[in-house]
């Protein structure tokens, strides 16, 4: 695969969302857009504008730590703070409008009972999107 140009990096937490930026930077191609996203998921009682300032918060945490890494690559980051009542969704929406050729997401090991019930965001994207995905599995322990 050619390094990518047009980069979607999904980020869920701040904790490592300097690793998946960092990873993102290293298999763009030079000059690369890379857009951070993060999606608040809401669900379907709260109306999608419902102010949820702790989400908020931590949401643009993590996207300040994803921006000082693409930063330090000399890319310009291009944040997206996202809400919807499904992060697969609302990602793959954005991967096709921005015509995406790579998005990189993390995983954690830990599943919430929504995502035994549901399934994953990674899962989701894996059937459905129009583009490479790059999974950055952390060791366990």
């Amino acid at each position: 695969m050619k390094k990518a140009k047009r980069i979607l990096v999904g980020i869920k937490d701040a904790s490592h969302a300097a690793a998946l930026a960092e990873l993102a930077c290293r298999v763009a191609a030079k000059g690369a857009k890379i857009w951070l996203a993060h999606v608040i998921e809401l669900p379907a009682a709260t109306p999608l504008d419902a102010p949820v300032p702790g989400l908020e918060t931590a949401a643009r945490k993590a996207l300040a730590a994803a921006q000082r890494t693409v930063r330090r690559f000399r890319l310009q980051p291009a944040p997206l703070l996202l809400r919807a009542r499904l992060a697969g969704e609302a990602l793959l929406d954005e991967l096709k409008e921005k015509k995406i050729d790579l998005a990189v997401l993390g995983y954690h090991h830990k599943r919430t009972l929504g995502e035994m019930l549901l399934g994953t965001t990674h899962d989701y994207l894996a059937r459905h999107a129009p583009c490479h995905l790059l999974m950055s599995i952390p060791p366990r322990g």
